[in-house]
């Protein structure tokens, strides 16, 4: 058997195949036969939606983002078509494809995984197939600028990037811990609450903030932060709504229940999420 010429057959049958299915997907874009939210979707709640529906929501919610896809798509389909352009072609492919297959699987998106890899196989095949052209251009190849182009100086100061780096790693990674501590961290109050009565929703979020929404209504009509002192729970309003303090009860959380305490009224919650 010659492997040299069935490389040849497979290599070309890779470049083809892959043009031909992408050129499919990207006009599916442009007739809006993909990422099309059907009008069932949009009255459901976000937190009931598959992750098939919120990705199709989320990339159709833009024609032109869907838009600027299906053209780098064809772009990639055309160059695959020629053998002079296909290491731009697969380069260029490989860009969206991982991308692609990540989403189909961190989302389930069924039906689209077995071609989603499919392709992703064949491009990397493709690219592996030149992998002595694409080390020497972007290992062995010098940088831009060489060192003798560049000042003296200019090369000794370079040598600081051995601490800039650690110190960016470091910093970022301390302050962002900061935030999310400080910000962003979880307690047992975090989350939607209903009132077992009256259905009304008392959310807790990031910021120490909370929202109330009435039942069947999407905007809050109050809102603000909270805070724990003691054994109570006192929720201050926006200065925009009135009055600073909009509640101040005893508060007890059990079971996804919070039972609030205030002049001897007692109001259930119960967790929703």
């Amino acid at each position: 058997m010659d492997l040299k010429k069935l490389h040849l057959y497979l290599y070309t049958f890779c470049r083809y195949f892959i043009a031909t299915i992408i050129i499919s997907y990207a006009f599916a874009k442009l007739l809006e036969t993909q990422f099309t939210t059907q009008p069932s979707v949009y009255d459901k709640p976000i937190s009931s939606l598959s992750g098939f529906q919120l990705t199709w929501y989320y990339y159709g919610y833009s024609y032109w983002y869907g838009t600027i896809i299906a053209v780098t798509q064809i772009a990639s389909s055309l160059l695959l078509f020629f053998r002079k352009t296909t290491r731009i072609g697969v380069i260029l492919f490989l860009t969206y494809m991982v991308n692609i297959v990540m989403v189909d699987f961190a989302y389930d998106i069924e039906g689209a995984k077995g071609m989603a890899t499919l392709l992703l196989a064949m491009g990397i095949f493709i690219f592996v197939s030149d992998y002595k052209v694409f080390f020497k251009l972007l290992i062995q190849e010098p940088p831009l600028f060489d060192t003798v182009e560049r000042p003296n100086w200019f090369t000794k100061f370079s040598k600081v990037k051995y601490l800039y780096i650690p110190v960016v790693f470091v910093g970022f990674f301390v302050l962002l811990t900061t935030l999310n501590n400080k910000y962003l961290k979880k307690d047992e109050f975090t989350g939607t609450w209903e009132n077992v009565e009256n259905k009304e929703r008392l959310y807790f979020e990031a910021a120490k903030s909370f929202q109330v929404v009435k039942m069947c209504e999407q905007n809050s009509y109050q809102q603000g932060v909270y805070e724990v002192e003691n054994k109570d729970l006192i929720l201050k309003s926006d200065k925009k709504q009135g009055a600073e303090v909009y509640l101040k009860a005893n508060f007890t959380v059990k079971d996804d229940v919070l039972t609030l305490i205030n002049n001897d009224k007692v109001t259930v919650y119960k967790r929703i999420r």
